[in-house]
């Protein structure tokens, strides 16, 4: 199966350290964007949700100032952390330091890549929503103690959440524990088994990072808790595969088309 897939993207590391403070304004610019994106999301799910009230004090202007200064803080520090202290790990963002190396759209990107991104990104979230379906026969999380919002706000928290989350935790957190086991076991380029160590590590931090989320929704009982994780471990390592064999914007691809699919096409808290 792997063999029928695109080959994995070449790096050149010297490219990425001459465009490397390009490259960093370039995705802390698009950060920001993404999260700004969210607001719409955000404030329905406040609607939705004891938090309602807090939704009457803060305009959108408020809501645009605060959701850009975080993004500015958060950002900077996840693309920091990825493009120089996890330079180790060889990762980066490869794709867009082509394009900022003067290639053009077609020498940059391979269209079988990009395919080949968005079917897997689609294959994932229609397994997903097909085991929370047989879940729901078989351990039923119980009743949720709110609606999910329309379709329209969870667009936008696809597209937001695509490029936000695989900044922190692809291009970041991944790198970063790529970077700390090359540190440790001394080695200077990262091996297979390091990279599926780094994967899972992150995609296992990505499944409890998202428990607050479902407690916007359930109880946060010990089932409620199990779907969560390990939902979004596998996922969270789909996406980190496609980060290492294709890079960080395939990665990004790949997890809005699985956002659209299980949350504006599912919507499995609906």
């Amino acid at each position: 199966m792997i063999r029928l897939l695109p080959k994995p993207i070449v790096r050149n590391k010297e490219d990425q350290i001459e465009f490397r403070w390009k490259t960093f304004w370039w995705l802390l610019v698009v950060f920001v964007l993404a999260a700004i994106a969210n607001i719409p999301h955000s404030r329905a799910v406040k609607e939705l949700t004891s938090q309602a009230i807090d939704l009457e004090k803060q305009s959108i202007f408020q809501s645009i100032i605060g959701n850009a200064g975080a993004a500015l803080i958060i950002g900077s520090l996840f693309i920091w952390m990825g493009l120089w202290i996890s330079a180790r790990a060889k990762l980066g963002a490869p794709l867009l330091v082509k394009i900022l190396s003067g290639k053009s759209f077609s020498d940059s990107f391979n269209r079988n890549t990009i395919l080949a991104s968005a079917l897997i990104g689609s294959l994932v979230g229609f397994l997903m929503l097909l085991m929370l379906k047989v879940q729901k026969y078989v351990l039923p999380m119980g009743p949720a103690n709110f609606k999910h919002p329309s379709a329209i706000p969870n667009l936008f928290a696809s597209f937001s959440a695509g490029i936000t989350e695989e900044i922190i935790f692809r291009l970041g957190i991944m790198s970063l524990v790529i970077t700390v086991i090359q540190y440790l076991i001394k080695t200077k380029t990262p091996s297979y088994k390091t990279i599926w160590i780094g994967n899972l590590l992150t995609a296992l931090f990505f499944g409890f990072i998202h428990i607050p989320i479902s407690g916007n929704y359930y109880d946060l009982t010990p089932i409620v808790i199990g779907t969560t994780v390990l939902g979004n471990v596998i996922t969270g390592t789909t996406f980190g595969w496609i980060f290492w064999r294709y890079g960080l914007i395939m990665a990004m691809l790949a997890h809005f088309i699985f956002d659209v699919v299980f949350h504006v096409i599912g919507t499995p808290f609906g």
